[in-house]
């Protein structure tokens, strides 16, 4: 190659587009950058003895009382009903141990050649969630079913952590908002009143219950099927459930106003949820129901503003490619 002394010539060192730097990285890499900033958002930590909640940059937006010893016995009526829908639900609840977002994709087309910066976006969130789902899981240390009787015979291998709140209810109501927010985000409803009213104004009695189905709402349908499968299956409570939708969807309404900019223009709801308040079974009519109610599946209380997001955070760029792909 002939002789060379080492010299080349001085490099430019012109620093590039933040997002132009994230996309030269291998994936991996790139990956474990945008978790990161997902992850930044979130706090998890006690309130008190029995009280925990999530924070996202400082401010709660939700906190969560598990059940005490009674409800817990009253809610094993409900999974015993349950088990009568094994034959029927079996094949699904065996899938969605390990693969819910398939189910999702086929409803929606997901997949890497047609919507890539969506799935990108999707596993980032993905992981933030399940963080702070398994924080929360490790104050609560709620007992499963199998450890109050024999005979509930779970017909999957029962998680080795807290019943309380539902990991399955967690991820999937995540996974709802997050589609529906990518759905919506080009809409008029969202440029007017703002994406996020415009996601929650789906979640009323009136939308759940109207005749032609809305296809967001299709989605958290889909995701209530998930949870409710997990209480077919003997390894969750239906206050499990309930109580893992509202943390889904309050972490992930969270990680939608952060890639959004944050700041006064972005509010996110904030919930407060106590087990021993949700009576019977898990629907989602009656979680939508109880979303505003002060004694149902959870408390709304005021809506808090996150930080305006930096010109070098990556997630607000991701969002906008990933919503251009809807």
């Amino acid at each position: 190659m002939g002789y060379w002394n080492g010299d080349v010539p001085v490099p430019d060192l012109a620093v590039a587009d933040p997002w132009l730097r994230a996309e030269r990285l291998q994936p991996d890499a790139r990956a474990l950058v945008l978790d990161h900033e997902a992850m930044s958002v979130f706090q998890a930590m006690p309130v008190d003895e029995t009280t925990f909640a999530v924070k996202a940059s400082g401010s709660p937006i939700i906190s969560m009382t598990p059940a005490g010893p009674q409800k817990l016995a009253e809610q094993m009526a409900e999974v015993r009903t349950a088990m009568d829908l094994r034959a029927d639900r079996l094949p699904e609840i065996l899938a969605q141990q390990g693969d819910m977002l398939s189910f999702f994709g086929a409803m929606q087309a997901l997949n890497n050649d047609r919507r890539r910066r969506t799935m990108l976006l999707l596993s980032v969130i993905y992981g933030a969630v399940v963080s702070q789902e398994m924080r929360i899981k490790h104050f609560c240390s709620t007992p499963r079913p199998i450890d109050l009787s024999a005979q509930v015979q779970p017909v999957i291998q029962t998680p080795g952590h807290s019943a309380y709140p539902s990991g399955h209810a967690t991820e999937a109501f995540a996974f709802a908002t997050v589609l529906s927010a990518l759905r919506l985000a080009n809409s008029d409803a969202a440029k007017s009143r703002g994406l996020i009213p415009a996601l929650l104004e789906k979640l009323t009695p009136a939308m759940e219950s109207a005749t032609a189905a809305d296809p967001d709402l299709l989605m958290f349908r889909l995701a209530s099927r998930i949870a409710d499968n997990r209480t077919v299956a003997g390894v969750h409570y239906p206050v499990d459930s309930a109580h893992g939708a509202v943390l889904g969807l309050s972490t992930a309404l969270a990680l939608i106003a952060h890639c959004l900019g944050g700041g006064a223009k972005n509010l996110v709801p904030t919930w407060a949820v106590k087990a021993d308040s949700w009576s019977g079974d898990f629907t989602l009519r009656k979680w939508i129901g109880g979303l505003g109610e002060v004694d149902g599946a959870g408390l709304r209380g005021e809506s808090v503003a996150l930080p305006t997001a930096a010109t070098w955070h990556l997630l607000p760029r991701l969002w906008t490619l990933a919503a251009a792909e809807w």
